[in-house]
């Protein structure tokens, strides 16, 4: 369990997207592995992952779902606000922090390499560019990105801001366990529904919490 919540807590600070797409909703699945025996339960309630980008101009919404064990979702607006909602077998928690706070907490982290190599491949219609991320722990992460859509990085946190384009598809490995993201669907306009979740406000039944209280949760 604290190796789970040390990999989400990885994701959410040390992850961000490109430059400009002005509207639009991706669609990710989401598969998780480890050789760990002791983690296999963990791994089999997260079945059925997934990962839904929705972007309106400056303003961002990131759902996770893993499985059944937790569900989390980061959101940002015109501001330096950022928003993150947690559910789960932890229970409700939100926190409201900034860009900065998120930005500080990612440079505590060591700098990982970045390698690129000279591979192509066509991704859902776009021509992807691969990428090798190694940390100083010696866990190598891979990524198929494309430079054909740029979407506003400002406190979304799912990918290495190293990587030079926005990710179609990424494997990213951190102490045993490997996450796998794919895409499956890119839909370039937002129904008026999706235009109204972007607001930064803590919803009724959550407990608001900081990033530090994030850390104690997992024991790290």
């Amino acid at each position: 369990m604290k190796s789970i919540l040390f990999f989400i807590f990885l994701l959410i600070v040390s992850f961000s997207i490109n430059a400009q797409l002005t509207e639009g909703h991706f669609t990710y699945s989401i598969e998780m592995k480890s050789d760990n025996p002791d983690m296999q339960m963990a791994i089999g309630m997260m079945q059925g992952s997934s990962m839904d980008l929705f972007v309106a101009g400056a303003k961002t919404r990131v759902d996770m779902k893993m499985g059944t064990m937790m569900e989390i979702s980061t959101i940002t607006d015109n501001s330096d606000k950022v928003l993150m909602l947690m559910g789960g077998m932890l229970g409700k928690n939100a926190i409201i922090t900034s860009v900065s706070e998120l930005e500080k907490n990612k440079a505590d982290l060591p700098e990982p390499k970045l390698t690129l190599i000279d591979e192509t491949k066509t991704i859902n219609g776009f021509k992807c560019k691969k990428a090798l991320l190694n940390d100083a722990e010696g866990n190598e992460s891979l990524f198929w990105y494309t430079e054909e859509i740029s979407v506003s990085k400002k406190g979304q946190s799912y990918l290495n801001s190293s990587v030079p384009g926005f990710p179609l598809e990424y494997t990213i490995n951190v102490n045993g366990m490997t996450m796998s993201l794919t895409i499956k669907e890119i839909v370039k306009k937002l129904d008026k529904s999706q235009k109204k979740n972007f607001e930064i406000k803590i919803p009724e039944g959550y407990t608001e919490m900081t990033l530090d209280q994030l850390q104690g949760l997992g024991g790290m």
